[in-house]
């Protein structure tokens, strides 16, 4: 009887040749984390050290877990019938399909490098006597031999109790019985295959428990797995590099296919809680690649684009949604589907979000600024993205990859087919359930071609057709709203553009912020959040609590400002000049009666909270304690109503300056036309000593003229007297704005200066890069030779060290150029600190000096542009320097702090002088010899645009500036 052996190779077709290239690769490992129930995977690239470590906090493996599903090849734990039970949910999670039904999606991780470290602990076993951390070693190279079996390749498994046992001697022998396995198979293995494999085990000497504790998911805190791939692909390197590294918004081939893998686009309560991670560390700092809020997509972004659509197919392939034109009203429209000829879709019905931006800035709504950003993200990161459960379906919504062959009807007709693929972004919307027969192929390239696919995109395509020819089309008589509005943009100004955005913008956060409280109301919150406070008073009076007077004074501070919390949750202030819709206007309505009928209900709570209180002190309190209690009591009625009377006092003050102010003025051009009028009718009096009959037509003509002259001037007063209570805000806003424009168009002539250098910086980092290209896939080149060459791998290794500290140095411009789009992120103080370690470590030895970044500032974090931030700590750092080193200083230093909100950078050098701190930050002025007087300048100016600022502080010795929040950003959590 005949039976099947499985060669090893097998496993390296099913994997790495399967997958279609690194970054599928990635992603089927974050979909098998999202199997395992993680709420977050990471992966962490070191390419100076050339490991790839990912990680989540998933449910885990045990040792026999790890045997029977993870090292058994097509395992069917995941598909209906399986004789293995299906992974344990953790309570209190939704159930999730899973997204691997075949078994084999994990070998893709062999596509990143030729060995893999796997550590793993099981949630189930956390707690027990079975709790430990299973640690293995796969050697992937073992598996393109010709000629071996399964059987053959050996795979060591160790079991451990705590992370701290994952040492390199334990790693150590693991690679011994790799080679032992391979000694024993003697010349079944090529001497280059055993070469090459001995090599490789060379670069598992490090610590692997350092790996699996990093930030982020940590085998020391929970259940999860960990992979570590070393030494990692140079492969993995070039896809993270943008094809164009000269532009901002570049991303590479990696960002595209990991990007979005969870639907930011449009988040709804189908989104799975489930967050990625990238981070790459290299001398330029450390930076999440694939960071939704800085490269990708978010609901936001919607607002700005010209239109808008939103809705569903349903099972006969028909639409229904909204349509929003210019950012107007959206209205109701159907489009049926005429390929349906009677029968349902194969694919099932499905959602869909998309907005779109006109292809000419004169044309487009938005801002010149924001129309060229925006053009800009859509050239790298347009299209409809595809999502299953809220998880991304590959490679669907990457800008090479038109499936509706968009672009290609257009090429066509372009005033027919009016929609463009690079002027679009959105997100379809499906699910496991409704659309099972749109299949995935084996290597994550798409969906199967099958007939739910051809109705897939049947469905697309003649709605999109169709909805352009119904509203964007240059002769519909259906399209008459868009081609009105297009052409009143075209005659609009920049500023009046401007300022309707404002008002939309405002109108749509008050609508928000008013749908949020009436839900708030109308889903009995309100009830409930009272109801809390209420069992709190109660538990205390009957047994919480000592009774003692400091007891209940906080008890009632925290009653009062619970209560007060809620008051001002629902206060809700719409801003008078705001102008609404009429639905909108009704919503506002509904909402001011049910505020109203809600702040009754607090009121008769507060009364009812008041007597609980006091007969809480009536029961709980001692004796001598009561006297104490209404004495803090009165105290802080009274300081309660001495804030209050402060804030009247104040807002009075400040109404009543503005109100003179305005009196003065018009009182003193009073008194000038009061002074005119005496002049006339003095004139008039000379005159009529001398005037006769005959003259009296004339001095009426003139006494006339002077009438009505006067009184044309006082009723011009009192018309502005009364605009005044309508417009003098709009007013004051007018005059502000004019000075900003002066102070811009200052800055601008101050500024050219530095963008030329800037520009320069540019041009000089790009040409650079052309030739690190070539030397860095030279040296890659020569890599195998030095391996078989003895005396040629010193001198690579020489080059290759020699090359990184270059390439280094022309990597730290990448954060000085790029602005990150438009959304800020989070940098840590240790972030920082290793960008500013490889901008200034020679230069620090140079001139003698040493700096140290304490702890707090480690581990301070803000949220901000790198943009931003970099290059103010590298201007106040070289400024450090510079000064700390001058003159005979033999203890040179510089410290950088933090308090926990603000940073701060301090020397030991001469100081400010007192002359100079109030002009430190002026432009053009400076006491370094050779110094332009504009980087203090320019970092205040950077920082203050962002909502923070820079200030130097009063010391004794040296010098501090500190950077502290104005006000502009949240603090991060």
């Amino acid at each position: 009887m005949g039976k099947f052996r499985t060669s090893a190779r097998s496993v390296d077709m099913l994997g790495r040749q399967q997958i279609a290239g690194i970054p599928t690769a990635v992603s089927e490992i974050f979909k098998n984390s999202y199997d395992a129930y993680a709420h977050a995977v990471r992966g962490d690239v070191f390419f100076d050290q050339r490991i790839l470590v990912i990680r989540d906090d998933g449910v885990g493996m045990t040792p026999e877990d790890f045997v029977s599903r993870w090292l058994t090849v097509g395992t069917d734990s995941k598909s209906p019938g399986s004789s293995l039970p299906p992974v344990t949910r953790p309570a209190g999670m939704q159930v999730r399909r899973q997204m691997g039904e075949k078994g084999i999606g994990r070998l893709a991780i062999a596509s990143t490098g030729p060995q893999l470290l796997v550590a793993s602990r099981s949630l189930g076993a956390i707690g027990s006597s079975e709790d430990c951390i299973v640690f293995a070693l796969v050697q992937w190279t073992m598996f393109e031999i010709p000629g071996l079996t399964l059987d053959d390749v050996i795979v060591p498994i160790r079991r451990v109790e705590a992370v701290g046992d994952l040492t390199s001697a334990l790693l150590k022998s693991m690679t011994d019985e790799v080679r032992d396995g391979i000694e024993k198979l003697a010349t079944r293995i090529p001497s280059a295959y055993r070469e090459r494999i001995y090599d490789e085990l060379d670069h598992l000497t490090f610590e692997p428990h350092h790996f699996v504790t990093m930030n982020g998911p940590s085998l020391s805190r929970g259940s999860g797995t960990a992979f570590i791939v070393a030494p990692v692909s140079p492969d993995v390197d070039s896809v993270m590099e943008p094809t164009e590294r000269d532009d901002e918004f570049a991303v590479s081939e990696f960002q595209r296919f990991l990007l979005g893998f969870t639907n930011s686009i449009n988040m709804s309560a189908e989104t799975p809680e489930f967050s990625t991670e990238f981070i790459r560390h290299s001398a330029r700092g450390i930076e999440d690649v694939i960071d939704p809020g800085t490269y990708f997509w978010e609901g936001e972004d919607f607002d700005l684009t010209d239109h808008l659509v939103e809705g569903k197919f349903d099972a006969d392939g028909s639409f229904s949604g909204s349509l929003s034109i210019y950012g107007a009203e959206p209205v109701e429209i159907r489009e049926p589907w005429k390929g349906s000829k009677g029968r349902p879709t194969a694919c099932g019905p499905f959602g869909i979000k998309f907005g779109y931006v006109q292809g000419q800035a004169s044309e487009s709504r938005l801002q010149p600024s924001d129309f060229t950003q925006m053009t800009r993200r859509l050239e790298k990161i347009g299209g409809l993205y595809v999502y299953r459960d809220g998880i991304r379906v590959l490679p669907y919504g990457n800008s090479d990859k038109d499936y509706l062959e968009i672009e290609k009807r257009r090429s066509l007709n372009a005033a027919t087919y009016y929609f463009s693929y690079r002027r679009m972004f959105g997100a379809i919307d499906l699910s496991s359930d409704q659309n099972r027969l749109l299949q995935e192929k084996a290597g994550r390239e798409g969906f199967r071609e099958n007939q739910a696919y051809r109705d897939f995109l049947n469905v697309l395509q003649g709605f999109l057709i169709q909805l352009a020819a119904n509203n964007f089309s240059s002769k519909a008589a259906t399209a008459e709203e868009w081609r009105a509005e297009r052409q009143r943009i075209k005659e609009r100004s920049p500023g009046v553009l401007e300022r309707e955005r404002k008002e939309r913008v405002a109108r749509q956060r008050l609508l928000a912020t008013v749908e949020d409280r009436l839900s708030f109301l109308e889903r009995g919150r309100l009830e409930e959040q009272l109801e809390r406070v209420r069992d709190e008073i109660k538990s205390y009076s009957v047994g919480a609590g000592s009774g003692a007077s400091d007891d209940i004074t906080e008890l009632e501070s925290l009653v009062r400002d619970q209560v007060k919390e809620v008051r001002d949750f629902l206060l809700v202030a719409r801003p008078p000049e705001l102008a609404v819709s009429r639905d909108e206007e009704r919503t506002l309505s509904s909402y001011g009666v049910l505020m109203q009928d809600a702040a009754e209900r607090i009121q008769a709570f507060a009364t009812e909270v008041d007597a609980l209180l006091m007969d809480t002190t009536s029961t709980r309190s001692r004796g001598s304690d009561r006297e104490e209690l209404a004495q803090g009591r009165v105290r802080r009625v009274q300081a309660l109503g001495e804030q209050l009377d402060l804030e009247i006092q104040t807002s009075v003050e400040s109404v009543k300056a503005s109100v003179t102010a305005f009196v003065d003025a018009i009182s003193s051009e009073l008194r000038e036309r009061e002074e005119l009028m005496r002049r006339d009718v003095e004139l008039l009096r000379g005159d009529s000593q001398s005037f006769s009959f005959a003259d009296e037509s004339t001095v009426s003509v003139e006494l006339e003229a002077i009438y009505y002259r006067h009184r044309t001037a006082l009723q011009d007063l009192e018309w502005r007297v009364q605009e005044a209570h309508r417009q003098s805000d709009t007013a004051i806003e007018n005059v502000s704005l004019k000075e900003q424009v002066i102070d811009l168009r200052e800055q601008i002539d101050a500024n050219v200066e530095i963008l030329q250098l800037g520009q320069a910086v540019q041009v000089v980092s790009h040409e650079f890069e052309a030739s690190i290209r070539s030397v860095r896939q030279g040296l890659q080149s020569l890599a195998p030779w030095a391996r078989s060459t003895p005396r040629l791998k010193p001198v690579v290794r020489d080059l290759r060290a020699s090359f990184a500290h270059l390439d280094g140095y022309l990597r730290l411009f990448t954060p000085l150029q790029r602005r990150l789009y438009r959304e800020s992120i989070v940098l840590t103080g240790s972030e920082i600190r290793g960008f500013l370690n490889g901008v200034f470590n020679e230069r620090l030895a140079r001139e003698g000096v040493r700096i140290s970044f304490t702890d707090s500032f480690d581990a301070w974090a803000v949220r901000g542009f790198p943009s931003t931030f970099y290059p103010v700590f590298v201007n106040l750092i070289d400024n450090a320097i510079y000064w700390a080193s001058t003159g005979s200083n033999p203890d040179a230093r510089i410290v950088v702090d933090s308090d926990g909100k603000s940073a701060s950078v301090s020397d030991n050098g001469p100081g400010v002088p007192e002359r100079d701190r109030e002009f430190v930050f002026e432009r053009g002025f400076g006491r370094r010899p050779g110094g332009r007087g504009i980087g203090l300048s320019l970092a205040r100016d950077l920082l203050a645009r962002d909502g923070w600022d820079l200030v130097l502080e009063n010391d004794l010795e040296g010098t501090t500036f500190r950077i502290t929040d104005a006000g502009g950003l949240p603090d991060v959590e």
